[in-house]
């Protein structure tokens, strides 16, 4: 089974590369894997059914995926033991006046001048030592798993794969990745429930809810079709993640090439339609989430107009 990581924020900021991406539509679906790793040298480690033994093979798994991220964004010039001194420094004295953004500008110029820290040393060193263990702590202690995470256990499976590069056993992977889900899920099911509950909300087998706010006529679209449409969409806070209305123009796209949610939902819809559809994230982005916009685990509101069908 592969382990399928909690992102550290921190290692999204692009420093590897420093380069700019340019990302895609978010209504095309993501196809990129889920980060991941296996290895045949597994690890035993029984489970138990008590709740608190479950938290510390969680809390030993996402250290486990903490330190195979810090090597797979090469940033092996960390040392494990001194992340975890300081970490527990700052668990009693706190940050202090720390910016993570004026931090990651820092982060940026020394990158600049160190071919992407390959040539960092002496005081540049240190700065870059001190301000990535501050930005993955920030990080760690307002993950969905802060709350519930022992330190300890954490820090445990840290230096276990620093050292040994071996991974969980899957029943521990599966034990994490079903609380990950849980935590990560919870806001849209709670919100998904009690909205399938008000007055012209449709819901179907598969979990998608809409609501009609304009009915068009004519021949629907099928799974195949390739259709015209002007959308809005948005995470459960209000934050718009992608609009053709703000573009100017509508977007054109096949229907078996988008996430499963539009894949159903459009052939409800006839030109001239205008739909709002409540998306659980199954059926949008899933457990990757996509780009910088869209989180894994999240459920999708969109406002949808079908302008055509070809």
């Amino acid at each position: 089974m592969k382990i399928k990581f909690l992102p550290i924020i921190a290692l999204s900021i692009g420093l590897a590369s420093c380069g700019n991406a340019t990302e895609e539509s978010n209504i095309e679906e993501n196809n990129e894997d889920v980060v991941s790793n296996e290895s045949t040298d597994l690890k035993s480690n029984k489970i138990s059914e008590n709740t608190t033994a479950d938290l510390d093979v969680v809390s030993f798994v996402h250290g486990v995926s903490f330190a195979s991220q810090l090597k797979q964004q090469q940033l092996t010039f960390l040392n494990p033991d001194n992340l975890i001194k300081s970490f527990a420094d700052y668990r009693v004295n706190g940050l202090g006046d720390f910016n993570p953004k004026t931090a990651v500008t820092k982060l940026r110029e020394i990158a600049g001048r160190t071919e992407n820290f390959k040539t960092v040393a002496g005081e540049d060193l240190l700065k870059v030592q001190n301000i990535f263990s501050k930005l993955f702590f920030s990080d760690i202690k307002t993950s969905p798993l802060a709350n519930h995470m022992n330190s300890s256990k954490f820090e445990e499976g840290m230096l276990d794969f620093w050292t040994n590069e071996t991974m969980p056993s899957e029943d521990s992977i599966k034990v994490y990745s079903e609380f990950v889900s849980n935590i990560q899920s919870k806001e849209g099911r709670v919100f998904l429930a009690e909205n399938g509950k008000k007055e012209g909300i449709i819901t179907t087998a598969s979990g998608l809810q809409y609501e009609i706010i304009t009915e068009g006529s004519g021949a629907k679209p099928t799974d195949t079709s390739t259709v015209i449409a002007h959308y809005e969409g948005s995470l459960l806070n209000g934050n718009v993640f992608d609009s053709s209305y703000k573009r100017g123009e509508p977007s054109e796209f096949p229907l078996n090439r988008v996430i499963p949610g539009w894949t159903e939902g459009l052939q409800l819809m006839s030109p001239g339609s205008k739909f709002k559809f409540y998306i659980p994230f199954e059926l949008g982005y899933g457990e990757r989430g996509a780009g910088q916009d869209i989180p894994p685990f999240a459920a999708l509101i969109f406002v949808v107009e079908l302008v055509g069908v070809k």
